[in-house]
């Protein structure tokens, strides 16, 4: 099993962002072909997005006006209604979602902490980024579960996301602003490094009860999260932040 919880989180990231050789057909490992344990994967996912939803709402708190903390509130029930879906699939399994959450909860603590940023705006970044990378990371995790669990937990990722508020917010804020978009550029890449190890603890697990089945080495898990990266390169590229 590959220790990521050993490496800071430009160590994870430093893999995906070196020069790439051609690899072998082969060899390629995506997601999709991947099995997860459906209760941990509910249980990750519903930590994960109890994370960001305590970020969602200290941003509501932390607005500078009345406009932003009302833009944020929106932001703040779409994650509370997915954390919400998830919870309510591991109940459907008769499990209880705080025991589900709990084998996560120092890790994703730590997470929260890392992504809290020093300001509003950063915050304000850090649910940008973070929940477009792990809808990312989950819709395409998701597609090796079961298929009774498939569809529920893709419509819950798909429904609604909070996107477009951030997105539309960050952009006005870097215009009335330009030398705030550059400290808010360095952050975005520092949010990357750690959003995705947490995907890298999903695929291979804090221990062996985490551990997705087939979960490929280190090598083989890189060309899985390319699409990811390329996702998040995109959206930063929206909002005028080089990713």
């Amino acid at each position: 099993m590959v220790k990521w919880f050993d490496r800071t989180p430009r160590e994870a990231l430093a893999p995906l962002l070196r020069p790439r050789k051609p690899r072998a057909q082969g060899d390629l490992v995506l997601l999709q072909d991947l099995r997860p344990e459906p209760g941990v994967y509910l249980g990750q996912a519903a930590a994960l997005e109890l994370a960001v939803l305590q970020q969602a709402a200290t941003a509501v708190s932390e607005a500078p006006n009345l406009e932003s903390k009302a833009q944020v509130a929106e932001v703040t029930r779409i994650v509370a209604d997915r954390y919400s879906a998830f919870a309510s699939l591991i109940r459907s399994d008769e499990a209880d979602p705080v025991e589900a959450m709990q084998p996560f909860l120092t890790e994703t603590e730590r997470f929260m902490r890392a992504t809290s940023g020093a300001d509003w705006y950063e915050l304000l970044l850090s649910l940008h980024v973070t929940s477009g990378l792990l809808i990312d990371f989950l819709i395409a995790y998701a597609g090796g579960l079961p298929e009774s669990y498939r569809g529920p937990v893709l419509r819950a990722l798909e429904r609604e996301t909070g996107q477009p508020i951030l997105s539309s917010m960050l952009r006005t804020v870097v215009e009335a602003n330009p030398r705030l978009g550059s400290r808010l550029a360095l952050w975005g890449r520092r949010l990357v490094g750690d959003t995705l190890l947490q995907m890298y603890i999903a695929v291979n697990g804090g221990d062996s009860s985490t551990l997705a089945d087939n979960a490929p080495g280190e090598g083989l898990l890189e060309p899985a999260f390319n699409d990811i990266v390329a996702g998040h390169s995109r959206r930063m590229d929206a909002l005028g932040l080089t990713a």
